[in-house]
């Protein structure tokens, strides 16, 4: 190669590198940021993002409160069924969080991303607000972190804690899903984070999570790839993946029978993320809870049969339902 075609090839190299920083800097810049409600959602009556970076929203502004947490790889959009309409819960404020390095909440580039640093920062948000006579809602790893916060807040503020609602939970350091074992992997889980595109990774875990996967639309795909496509969405993702399971899991495990409110475990009996299995289990080990299946439904209830899942929680709670089909 002369020195001409070197210089060239150099300056070729040169722009297309330029070109490619400033178009992510251009992108990174359309991001939401941190209170901010995804915008296929309704607009809250309070947004805002707390000191310690996460993301909430809050519909209604009165009545008791119910804070629902997303699973993996997902955001308060999961909940959007929740607060399509007014009154879905009558009595209720919906309160819906980011965690921490999901949704539009902080993505900062360290290592505090486990299960329990997850559960101290919704414990916090939660003394931030002052929420009394709680409903906690939870889905996938989303229930996992209401379990533990659960027992932390039964252990510190007895009676703060109201009622206990698991939708295909986790809570067991078993039988978990093939991508979470895919991203816990070293090297195999960053490369599987950087080979796809956010739109293929979203695409394929949500086939995954749903029965019927013609349910599942293009907005849904964009609404979950946009945070894993965001400034550090991908790396946050990771060491949420390499957090879920918490060193004294065992001992966390154990406690599970000290939980003492009313709890209501409902499961979509297709679900190939977590089987129904891990739902029994945690039916037996709660006194007194109440396990309902929901047919042809899988991962994620509150998305694939929302007009059921509320129903069923409606009857949970006390409220006005029709008879719920199942």
């Amino acid at each position: 190669m002369n020195s001409i075609s070197l210089i060239s090839s150099s300056f070729q190299a040169g722009v297309m590198f330029f070109a490619a920083a400033f178009t992510l800097c251009c992108c990174a810049s359309v991001f939401a940021k941190c209170g901010e409600t995804p915008t296929p959602m309704p607009k809250p009556d309070k947004s805002g993002c707390t000191q310690s970076g996460l993301n909430y929203a809050i519909y209604g502004t009165t009545g008791e409160p119910m804070l629902a947490i997303h699973g993996l790889g997902a955001s308060m959009y999961s909940w959007r069924e929740f607060v399509k309409e007014q009154n879905t819960f009558p009595g209720y404020q919906i309160i819906l969080i980011d965690l921490k390095g999901a949704g539009n909440s902080l993505k900062p580039h360290d290592k505090n991303y486990s299960i329990l640093t997850q559960r101290d920062l919704v414990y916090q948000f939660i003394q931030e607000l002052n929420l009394k006579n709680l409903t906690l809602v939870g889905n996938s790893y989303g229930g996992a972190v209401s379990l533990i916060v659960a027992l932390k807040l039964i252990e510190q503020n007895a009676g703060l804690l109201s009622k206990l609602i698991l939708i295909d939970s986790g809570g067991y350091n078993l039988l978990l899903p093939w991508y979470l074992k895919l991203l816990r992997t070293p090297v195999l889980g960053w490369l599987a984070l950087h080979i796809l595109s956010p739109r293929q990774a979203a695409d394929t875990v949500l086939k995954n999570a749903y029965y019927n996967d013609h349910l599942i639309t293009p907005e849904q795909i964009a609404a979950y790839a946009e945070p894993i496509g965001s400034p550090g969405g991908r790396y946050a993702l990771l060491q949420i993946a390499k957090g879920v399971i918490p060193k004294d899991i065992d001992k966390i495990i154990a406690q599970y029978p000290s939980i003492n409110v009313p709890t209501f475990i409902l499961w979509g009996l297709d679900d190939e993320v977590i089987p129904l299995k891990i739902g029994e289990m945690l039916h037996a080990a709660i006194p007194g809870s109440r396990l309902e299946l929901i047919n042809e439904c899988g991962h994620v209830p509150q998305e694939e049969k929302p007009a059921e899942t509320i129903c069923l929680m409606r009857e949970f709670l006390g409220l006005p339902f029709e008879p719920c089909p199942k």
